[in-house]
């Protein structure tokens, strides 16, 4: 499996200024072959190998060999990826998530109309070494930079690309490492059962456990309006002191909002993984929310929460990533109207208010988010009927927000 180290450069000034011509030159390149590729696609005579060579000689005695090779190979995927999704498109089949199919972009930012500033590097012409407990970055220009951040995964190094955060003023560099990772293996094969939330980010019950478990998103939640608050009001500023609606304070608290969830996410995640391999859980069976949100109109707090806040399918590729990094599969399921049937008895003759369920026929009060995932379980697994114990979920303590500096 293919998996991703980040970490952040920390050049000294006159690496600093080799930085900036790398890859202010890596864009000029891109750009260049971008444009020749989106004039002869427009005009549907499309070559991959127009302009090809031409751009690799000119460039290749500025960036070297292997930065110029992995700019144009980068692009390439970048085009074979617009014409999967054309296809896509003419099969009726692109994913839900994607509205719009468009050409791969220049590497230029539209509102400042500078270049985005960053570069890739060929496998084999970069390092990684540790001095004295120091990591540093060996690249081609003889190019040695203290860099900070863990290494965490280890293996076949592929491709390095570093750029520019002019946010921040940083420079960070993504390495891809092809990794092995072996599927869990137990006897008998054990599965955990997911229904996402708002409120409660997992509710999960595992095969043979009495009692469910809820992973609380209120925390995470409550930092998120905080920041939604702080936005709106400089917003509200820029709009009446600059007629503008965005400045850079305000696109900094976007992506403090947006770290910060994810950060929360991950942490969230990462337990409730752990936790389930320590249960012995080889499989996890995730109710499929996409959808979800279609024809969705609860008042605007409702529905700010779920189109906005709730990112389900970051959430559901977080799963299927540190599943897979403690060698445990993820599967989902159809779970439509999962809530709203009785589990014992499979009535949908109920009471629904908020967190609680009562079903008017068998007289079952339990915590809808329990009823949904047992529910998720009915579909996919005989349980053996409904236990009385598991009306409601217990409530692990996790402070996913308190590593994370405000």
């Amino acid at each position: 499996m293919k998996r991703v180290n980040k970490f952040r450069l920390r050049p000294t000034k006159e690496q600093e200024k080799v930085l900036f011509s790398l890859c202010e030159m890596s864009a000029v390149l891109w750009n260049k072959l971008n444009y020749i590729r989106r004039q002869a696609f427009f005009e549907g005579k499309f070559d991959w190998k127009e302009g090809v060579s031409e751009l690799y000689n000119e460039f290749r005695p500025i960036l070297g060999a292997g930065i110029t090779q992995q700019v144009i190979w980068k692009n390439n995927e970048a085009w074979r990826s617009f014409f999967a999704l054309l296809r896509f498109k003419g099969q009726g089949a692109l994913p839900p998530h994607i509205r719009k199919v468009s050409p791969p972009r220049y590497w230029k930012d539209r509102e400042s109309g500078k270049r985005k500033l960053m570069t890739c590097v060929r496998n084999d012409v970069y390092r990684i070494e540790e001095v004295n407990g120091k990591k540093y970055l060996v690249l081609p220009k003889r190019l040695r930079i203290r860099i900070s951040g863990e290494i965490k995964w280890k293996g076949k190094q592929g491709r390095l690309e570093i750029f520019y955060d002019d946010l921040t003023g940083r420079w960070y560099a993504y390495q891809s490492v092809e990794v092995n990772q072996p599927r869990r293996a137990t006897s008998p094969e054990k599965r955990a059962f997911v229904d996402l939330g708002v409120i409660n980010i997992i509710t999960t019950w595992i095969e043979g456990e009495k009692q469910p478990i809820a992973f609380s998103g209120k925390s995470l939640l409550a930092d998120w309006w905080y920041w939604n608050k702080k936005i709106s009001h400089y917003q509200s500023i820029a709009k009446k002191v600059n007629g503008v609606d965005t400045t850079k304070r305000i696109r900094k608290y976007y992506r403090k909002r947006q770290l910060r969830f994810r950060h929360a996410i991950n942490t969230i995640v990462f337990r409730f993984i752990k936790f389930c391999s320590e249960k012995g859980v080889a499989e996890v069976v995730v109710g499929d929310v996409r959808g979800i949100r279609d024809n969705i109109a609860r008042g605007s707090k409702v529905n700010t929460m779920i189109h906005n806040f709730w990112s389900f399918r970051y959430i559901t590729e977080r799963l299927k990533t540190t599943a897979e990094n403690f060698g445990i599969k993820v599967k989902l399921v159809k779970e439509s109207d999962t809530s709203s049937v009785c589990p014992r008895c499979g009535s949908t003759n109920a009471y629904k208010h908020k967190r609680l369920f009562k079903c008017f026929n068998c007289g079952l009060e339990a915590h809808r988010d329990v009823v949904g995932v047992l529910n998720i379980a009915h579909l996919s697994v005989r349980t053996g009927g409904f236990n009385g114990g598991l009306a409601l979920p217990e409530l692990p303590r996790v402070h996913p927000l308190v590593a994370q500096t405000p």
